[in-house]
């Protein structure tokens, strides 16, 4: 049998992330989908509330489950360069 170890970003190898239930001091719980949304669920199993990866909540939640936003990839524009390529 091979286990899996996650990294410290808790995203599983395949991209998604491990589902998770975090257990709220008032008897709600936070849920921890593998698309990265994070659920806040009432006593009674209602949805109150969800939080997409990208949605300016998330992070506060994420840290529950060990989790930090990643930050934001920026595409370089080649060198820095403008456009001088010479026309054909």
């Amino acid at each position: 049998m091979t286990t899996t170890r996650l990294p410290k970003t808790g995203r599983l190898p395949s991209g998604g992330y491990k589902p998770r239930r975090a257990a709220l001091a008032d008897g709600e719980t936070l849920a921890l989908r593998m698309d990265g949304s994070i659920v806040h669920h009432a006593k009674d199993g209602a949805t109150l509330t969800t939080w997409a990866p990208d949605d300016p909540g998330w992070a506060q939640r994420a840290i529950r489950f060990g989790l930090q936003p990643a930050p934001r990839t920026i595409h370089p524009s080649g060198r820095g360069v403008p456009n001088t390529k010479p026309e054909a």
